[in-house]
């Protein structure tokens, strides 16, 4: 069952439209310098994220593991991570867990000497649904399974609420978010609705060191869960998924709503290095991207190396022509935003 969702989710993303309707990224314009002073060649795109030196200011998203389609992926990921020297998340590791036969398809990461690794479980699965939450053996096994620097704990109730098999319980999840941030580096992650200021300020609190804010603009979950729903005519839950498929924070309001104090990754329907740098504009330490690099990683080597190289000219020629000589200088650029994301901004805080 696990594979099959898991491999159901890789080709349905990939094959179908999944986006949400609209994409807010395109909501903001950065103000063109005609005089920028700066030498292109000397652009300083690295960062320090959580302690950890990264060449630009970027990181592979959370996507997948648990088939062998996965593996392939993982791997071609992972030596891009290395070769790019920038972080790397794996997709929800319950799988791991509950089949530890399928383990080598995460841990297959290892391979590589990517510079930080970031292991990954579900916020409904840190408390009782129809079966045991998991346990602090469990995170520990993830954790070392990949040799993780950080622990991703991605809060995907939306979904959960589309899929046949979801989980439906989301107390007492806080709690014992805070009894594991206690042991381990942990960064909140949504996956397609974003965080609100409330949501931000609990996780802050909880002892969550970094939020990933997971906007709506890309990705929807609830589309691919539309889709897998679709497939077996569960007409329950592709209303659902129809209903809810736009549903959520716009990811760079979530990011104005996110600034608490702890480092942001901008996330959520980043399609490029413009992308990333309006994120670090609008107050992210670095961006994260998944479905661009999914779809290359699944193809070659070398396609997802032209991906990459292409976002990381983006970022340069967007800081260029921005007049910013390294990453610092973005927090200060001025842009303007146009509706419906000014909207957002003014009234949803």
């Amino acid at each position: 069952m696990i594979e099959n969702r898991k491999e159901e989710h890789i080709n349905i993303a990939e094959n179908m439209n999944v986006t949400s309707e609209h994409n807010f990224w395109d909501d903001i314009r950065l103000i063109h310098r005609a005089l920028p002073e700066v030498d292109y060649d000397s652009i300083d795109t690295g960062i320090d994220f959580l302690g950890t030196h990264f060449n630009y200011p970027f990181m592979i998203s959370s996507m997948t593991g648990g088939t062998e389609k996965a593996r392939k992926i993982n791997a071609n990921l992972a030596r891009a991570a290395e070769e790019f020297h920038i972080g790397m998340g794996v997709g929800s590791m319950r799988a791991a867990i509950e089949k530890k036969d399928i383990a080598s398809t995460f841990s297959v990461i290892n391979d590589f000497n990517v510079p930080a690794k970031f292991a990954n479980i579900g916020a409904p699965q840190l408390i009782g649904q129809d079966k045991p939450p998991i346990s602090d053996r469990d995170i520990e096994y993830i954790f070392n399974l990949i040799n993780a620097k950080y622990l991703i704990v991605h809060f995907n109730f939306l979904q959960e609420m589309v899929q046949p098999e979801g989980d439906r319980n989301a107390k007492g999840v806080l709690s014992r978010l805070k009894e594991i941030a206690k042991s381990y580096p942990v960064i909140a992650k949504e996956t397609g609705s974003g965080f609100s200021r409330e949501d931000a300020l609990e996780l802050r609190d909880a002892g969550v060191k970094a939020i990933d804010v997971g906007g709506l603009g890309g990705t929807s979950f609830a589309a691919i869960e539309y889709y897998r729903a679709e497939k077996i005519q569960n007409r329950e839950k592709m209303h659902t998924g129809k209903t809810f498929w736009n549903w959520g924070i716009p990811s760079p309001a979530s990011i104005k709503f996110c600034s608490v104090g702890i480092p942001i990754i901008g996330s959520g329907g980043i399609r490029n290095g413009e992308d990333i740098v309006k994120s670090i504009i609008m107050g992210a330490d670095m961006g994260a991207m998944a479905r661009n690099f999914l779809k290359a990683a699944d193809t070659s080597y070398e396609e997802l190396k032209f991906e990459v190289n292409n976002i990381i000219k983006d970022i340069k020629i967007s800081m260029f022509l921005s007049a910013a000589k390294n990453i610092s200088d973005l927090k200060s650029k001025k842009y303007i935003v146009f509706d419906p994301l000014y909207s957002w901004l003014e009234q949803g805080d």
